[in-house]
């Protein structure tokens, strides 16, 4: 590709709405433009990536067998009533009418598509198993679009569907593709972790996250310093947790409480370490019904988990907190001095405070707090839960060190769903014996969009993108230096430009009128991995400098060699 026939839109200065180096970055290199919040335009560029990266995701399902096919976006809402999903998704679907008044999505996903599809075509369990999969446009009408490509409304998903006529073959195609996205991955060069995850809306009780580090990253991640242990920050456990859930039955023994008065001094000032304080929320639910009011516990230095708050029977999602007025209302105080004693409500501890001695609590009047507070003295045992997020602090469930804790990106989720939508949507086969059962289903994602981001989020620096070989819009790129006034430059450049060309290495020449620095740093900008600099004082001694992205090393290598060494680079 020549730089006077192609269309580099970089800009010099960062966009002040982008807050992360990735965003800036895919701007200013002129891989996207913003149409609308969350929309975003491709530019040629981007393109290019997205079709390595697409590239390198189809080699790896066709070598699993997984058959490509394409769904539309636009889905009949009647399949995601059939699925009891409809509400559960919420306003994340984006609806509307047809001109016949028909009801329709712009899918986010594609589960229930794919299994009305499946149930249609497969009928005998001889057809089973099967794998389908797609590269597709998907939308989430996201509250806040935020970080670019990373939290956008439209992008672009590879999800694919597997169909099962038993749980073991499921598992086995389960783990075929947990290999095979570590394949793909790594393949990206992407450091990334696998933790154990939540599937949520999309059903099942068993799926894996794959997640790349990133400062800039909008998910936490919790491991074991062996990484033995891992999980999302949403399920993520400690030590404490694990032998709280074995000794449950001797820890939620109740005693009389003795009200002693020698453990509820008042005091009138927090003095005690933040350790030694147990704060008192209140939440309750949407329907604003008193009696669904309760009170968590926690540590003043921990943080609630809300995904474990509402995966909690007694709540019903979502989870919503008291304002101050409603505080004052029910207790007669401001939040800050409510506590458990005297409150008429369920009561819900975190695993960490029941151990706790001689801790504070608000005393329910303004400007006061009970000191040296004691279980089963002052107060009762409550319901005993998980509710908080884990901390650098906690034991890794493991036994190995404390957990460490990581900012990251979610760039692929794998799930075994099991019957959850052949049941719902009656997708069965025949078996041999002449019984139709419901199909066994897992589903497989990887955002395409978003993995470009946590590419560049994890290789750049203050010039611009470094991108691995094998993803780069363009592996070289070939400099010139005053080509429209010299015709020995000029020759020497179309030869190579020619010669790469029919080695089938993706090369762009930039043979516009510019001076040398602008050159140089729109392609370190773009981050092309390997650049070829072609100037007087080198070919006259028949050479070429070669500079390398990475670590902006200059080599001066013979013009005859160029080529082979750098089809040996791009080999390693």
């Amino acid at each position: 590709m020549r730089t006077s026939q192609y269309l580099l839109s970089t800009l010099k200065d960062k966009p002040y709405d982008a807050k992360i180096i990735s965003h800036q970055l895919m701007i200013r290199s002129g891989m996207i433009r913003q149409l609308s919040s969350g929309l975003y335009i491709w530019l040629p560029i981007g393109i290019r990536v997205i079709k390595k990266i697409k590239k390198i995701i189809t080699k790896e399902m066709q070598k699993i067998k997984a058959l490509e096919i394409h769904m539309p976006i636009v889905q009949p809402e009647s399949l995601w009533k059939k699925s009891g999903r409809l509400n559960v998704y919420g306003e994340e679907l984006l609806k509307f009418y047809d001109r016949r008044q028909h009801q329709f999505i712009l899918g986010p996903t594609n589960e229930e598509v794919a299994t009305d599809f499946v149930k249609k075509e497969i009928h005998s369990y001889k057809e089973l198993p099967l794998i389908i999969y797609q590269i597709q446009t998907k939308f989430r009408d996201e509250i806040r679009p935020r970080f670019g490509v990373i939290r956008a409304r439209e992008f672009i998903m590879k999800d694919a569907y597997s169909f099962h006529i038993d749980k073991d073959c499921l598992r086995k195609t389960y783990d075929i593709f947990y290999q095979s996205y570590i394949n793909i991955f790594k393949k990206m060069q992407l450091n990334f972790c696998i933790v154990k995850a939540n599937s949520g809306s999309m059903g099942g009780n068993f799926s894996h996250e794959f997640q790349a580090f990133s400062k800039n990253g909008e998910d936490e991640i919790a491991f074991s310093e062996n990484k033995l242990y891992s999980s999302n920050m949403n399920t993520a456990q400690s030590m404490e947790t694990i032998n709280f859930l074995k000794n449950k039955n001797t820890i939620h023994t109740r005693q009389k409480i003795k009200n002693s008065q020698k453990s509820r001094i008042i005091s009138h000032a927090l003095t005690t370490p933040i350790k030694k304080q147990i704060k008192t929320i209140l939440v309750k639910t949407k329907e604003h019904d008193t009696n669904l009011v309760a009170a968590l516990l926690i540590r003043r230095d921990h943080e609630l988990n809300l995904f474990k708050l509402e995966n909690l029977a007694i709540f019903q999602k979502p989870l919503v907190f008291l304002n101050e007025k409603e505080i004052i209302s029910l207790t007669g105080v401001s939040s800050k001095f409510v506590g458990p004693i005297g409150l008429k409500i369920p009561i819900v501890a975190d695993i960490s405070t029941i151990n706790m001695k001689n801790f504070t609590i608000g005393a329910n009047v303004d400007d006061q707090f009970f000191v040296n507070v004691n279980w089963n003295i002052d107060l009762p045992i409550p319901i005993v839960q998980d509710i908080r997020k884990v901390t650098k602090e906690d034991l890794s469930p493991n036994g190995e060190g404390y957990l460490n804790i990581k900012k990251s990106i979610e760039i692929g989720h794998i799930f075994q769903i099991d019957r959850k939508y052949s049941k719902s949507m009656q997708a069965s086969v025949k078996l041999k014996n002449g019984k139709k059962e419901n199909m066994y289903m897992g589903c497989y994602g990887i955002g395409i969009t978003r993995t470009i981001a946590a590419i560049i989020e994890q290789n750049h620096d203050e010039n611009g993108i470094i991108w691995p070989s094998v993803i780069a819009p363009f592996e070289v790129a070939i400099l010139p230096i005053n080509i429209n006034k010299s015709n020995k430059i000029k020759n020497i450049s179309n030869f190579l430009y020619e010669n790469f060309k029919n080695r089938k290495i993706d090369v762009i020449i930039d043979d516009r009128n510019e001076r040398p620095g602008i050159m140089f740093n729109k392609i370190d900008l773009i981050g092309i991995p390997h650049q070829v600099i072609i100037s007087e004082n080198s070919v006259a001694n028949q050479n070429v400098e070669y500079r390398r992205r990475k670590d902006k090393k200059f080599i001066l290598i013979n013009i005859n060699c160029i080529i082979d060494f750098i089809s040996n680079q791009l080999k390693k």
